[in-house]
């Protein structure tokens, strides 16, 4: 056994230039991934745009706040309980068996996927960045019915007691709501290759190393004057020695 380690050790320091294969699979992944991995991009714009506008609450049926806290916290829409049973309704049959999974996974997915800013200009933007423009388009539409919802009760809310409905429903009217607009995106990199990266170099090693392996013991040269004797049946009286290693050494 220790024979054939230290020969296997021998052939790994002879090929060690082989160790530059195994970064080969995973250079060849990330550069594909580049080129089929597509972000999306899915956005609605709503103008005019006034932080001071009322949006109901959400923990109350009587308070309102203004729509640039909502602007500043957006999980106060995401992640309303309301509106993510809502959601989960929507999407899948109540039973936590839709295509959203549990409230857990769609929490976190309206969390890392949603956004709603402040674009300037009297213009307030609500959009999805994922991997499904469909999902995207889903629900940035959802969304922008309990945006709109919200502020037509805060106008309801905060209206005089005289025909306040009119009054919040001509508010809400003159909210512009854009269309969807969807745009593919390519990005260099993203933090989801590096798992199947990483999986790709290990197996491209283990690859290498047993490819030398089956190099090293397909090898019908002899590595040892032990090996000569017993092969042969003939004693060996000496041996030359590498003088390679030797010569290397030297100074010019």
């Amino acid at each position: 056994m220790g024979f054939y380690l230290s020969r296997y050790t021998r052939a790994l320091r002879v090929n060690k230039r082989w160790a530059l294969l195994a970064l080969l699979p995973p250079a060849l992944y990330l550069m594909l991934a580049v080129f089929n991995d597509l972000t999306f991009k899915v956005s609605r714009d709503f103008s005019p745009y006034s932080g001071d506008t009322p949006v109901a609450g959400s923990n109350s049926p009587v308070n309102t706040l203004k729509l640039e806290e909502l602007v500043a916290k957006p999980d106060l829409l995401f992640l309303d309980e309301f509106t993510v049973a809502r959601l989960q309704k929507r999407f899948g049959r109540g039973d936590n068996s839709g295509p959203l999974g549990d409230d857990a996974a769609l929490r976190n997915l309206a969390h890392s996927t949603l956004s709603l800013v402040d674009l300037g200009d009297a213009r307030l933007r609500l959009s999805y960045r994922g991997k499904d423009p469909l999902l995207g388009g889903s629900l940035v539409g959802f969304y922008t019915d309990r945006l709109l919802m919200r502020i037509k009760d805060g106008m309801l809310r905060t209206a005089p007691r005289t025909a306040p409905g009119p009054l919040a429903l001509r508010s809400v009217s003159n909210i512009a709501v854009g269309e969807i607009v969807v745009v593919g995106e390519r990005s260099m990199w993203d933090a989801e290759r590096l798992r199947p990266a990483l999986i790709i170099l290990a197996a491209s090693g283990l690859g290498v190393l047993v490819l030398i392996a089956v190099f090293e013991l397909t090898d019908p040269s002899f590595k040892s004057e032990r090996q000569m004797a017993q092969y042969l049946g003939v004693p060996v009286l000496g041996a030359l020695p590498n003088a390679e290693p030797l010569v290397r050494a030297l100074p010019d």
